[in-house]
């Protein structure tokens, strides 16, 4: 069950130093600037750690693209990487684009390697301007795998997308005014299902400050924080 939930959670916003098109962006303002973070269960304890660095910004056909290194790091010694992805985003026509299938873990895809798979996906869209109560669009992934005789299928809809209110939140890293975003997330594998209600606290120029997660009952399930920010 937790592969499951690990396999689709990500929220990871990404902006842009300086560029021709008026996007309102959610990640560091410079290349190279690295974020960390830090993982927690309901109950307090650090169950993960990862990175989040800009390497790159580029501009084609009216179009930014952004590319952002994570890196998911062992809690015990952060020495010894787990996995580690190169995640892409867009800036057209003045919106901000969350590709839904870069949010796949790259190294739990090499399991369907010698499979046939199909990914459909809608993207998630930031517009330039974010105020509470603002409704944001839904977005969609959905996995067929097909291997011989035996078909599987797994999708994710990320639903009820809202602005929730102006916030300034507390973490080691800083405090920081933030826009509150709430959304539910369904996901299915199989016969699996998985609902969570999330709530993320965003800001311009840098991206996630904080992050929780309940399950369908309304209980917490994990937070993130943004506990350091390496220039």
């Amino acid at each position: 069950m937790k592969k499951i939930i690990n396999f689709f959670i990500a929220l990871v916003f990404l902006s842009t130093p300086a560029f021709s098109q008026d996007c309102a962006v959610y990640i560091p303002s410079n290349v190279g600037t690295e974020l960390h973070y830090e993982m927690k269960n309901a109950k307090g304890k650090t169950e993960g750690v990862y990175t989040q660095k800009m390497i790159s910004v580029k501009e084609r056909g009216g179009e930014t693209t952004f590319e952002l290194l994570q890196t998911y790091m062992d809690p015990k010694d952060s020495n010894k990487i787990i996995t580690q992805d190169t995640i892409s985003f867009r800036c057209k026509d003045n919106v901000f684009y969350i590709d839904m299938e870069k949010y796949l873990n790259q190294k739990q895809m090499e399991g369907f390697k010698d499979m046939e798979v199909k990914i459909t996906t809608d993207d998630l869209i930031y517009p330039p301007k974010l105020y509470p109560g603002l409704e944001l669009n839904d977005g969609s992934i959905s996995l067929e795998i097909g291997a011989g005789m035996m078909n599987m299928n797994m999708t994710t809809n990320i639903v009820n997308r809202k602005v929730e209110a102006l916030e300034d939140v507390t973490t080691p890293a800083g405090t920081f005014t933030c826009f509150k975003v709430s959304e539910d997330v369904k996901s299915k594998m199989g016969i699996v299902n998985v609902q969570l209600h999330n709530i993320t606290w965003i800001v311009k120029d840098i991206g996630t400050i904080r992050s929780e997660s309940y399950n369908k009952k309304g209980k917490l399930n994990s937070t993130t924080e943004l506990i350091k920010i390496v220039q």
